[in-house]
């Protein structure tokens, strides 16, 4: 799937490390959602500011990348 957001990539399915969260998102523009039936343009979080919400860092080392969505 494209990313709605950006249109410049497809979203991937990961996984944070830290916690095990399953997440979606967007390599070239770090939108990110939390479900795939929610992934819209308008509804994406920050995967940096919430990966620091979440008190971990804002780098791709915290994921484990499973693939496109």
């Amino acid at each position: 799937m494209i990313c709605p957001r950006c249109e410049q990539d497809e979203v991937v399915e990961a996984k944070i490390k830290a916690n095990g969260r399953l997440i979606f998102i967007c390599p070239e523009c770090d939108a990110m959602w939390l479900s795939d039936s929610k992934i819209g343009g308008d509804n994406f979080l920050d995967y940096g500011s919430y990966m620091k919400s979440i008190g971990l860092s804002q780098l791709w080392d915290e994921l484990d990348v499973m693939g496109k969505k």
